[in-house]
């Protein structure tokens, strides 16, 4: 079921440009991107009842939040590890839990996208349904590392880490620079394949 917050789907000429400009940097950068060794890619989150996504409108930043803004035009690194908070979804991906993104302009193009994106806006609002999936994003200037930027893939597409609360619900292009960004095709991908569930089991 869906989140209460009121949304547009019109798309907003600041967001369209927005993404095409980062999408045009990634293409220019060529490849870069591999697969990270890690194994705690896919762990787990409990979402909160009381405060769905984690939607904080005009909440206090957390310390250094908002360096990777600061610094974006630094940032050489990207690692991107997906997180299912409801396993239980039993979603399909067709690529690894964890990616590295090792070219600097695709990583800067993600974190300029990330920045450049609207604030949650203050009151209710109504949001897609969300089943659970996020990518959180690393990024890194060399050996300096930035906190940590949680993405929402579906629902409001909520975005924390990097000041206050931002949101890509008006900006679709998102999904569509980030995954180009690690190397896969289409943004679609990001959401993944929901399994059918049979007496034998699941079945993509």
């Amino acid at each position: 079921m869906g989140v209460p917050v009121t949304l547009s789907r019109r798309l907003t000429r600041a967001g369209l440009l927005l993404a095409a400009a980062a999408s045009a940097a990634i293409v220019a950068a060529g490849c870069g991107s591999q697969v990270a060794t890690t194994t705690s890619a896919t762990q787990s989150a409990r979402p909160s009842s009381a405060n769905p996504g984690g939607i904080i409108p005009g909440g206090p930043m957390s310390t250094g939040s908002a360096a990777l803004c600061s610094k974006q035009a630094a940032v050489t690194r990207l690692v991107v590890r997906r997180v299912t908070a409801l396993p239980q979804n039993h979603f399909h991906f067709t690529f690894p839990a964890g990616v590295t993104v090792s070219s600097p302009a695709r990583a800067r193009a993600v974190a300029g996208l990330v920045c450049g994106l609207p604030g949650v806006p203050h009151g209710p609002m109504s949001c897609p349904a969300g089943w659970g999936v996020s990518y959180r994003l690393s990024f890194a200037a060399g050996s300096k590392t930035f906190p940590v930027v949680t993405a929402g893939a579906d629902g409001c597409g909520v975005v924390t880490g990097a000041g206050p609360a931002r949101w890509t619900a008006r900006v679709p292009g998102f999904l569509t620079v980030l995954a180009h960004a690690m190397g896969i095709i289409a943004g679609a991908a990001l959401l993944g394949t929901r399994s059918v569930i049979h007496s034998g089991g699941p079945v993509s």
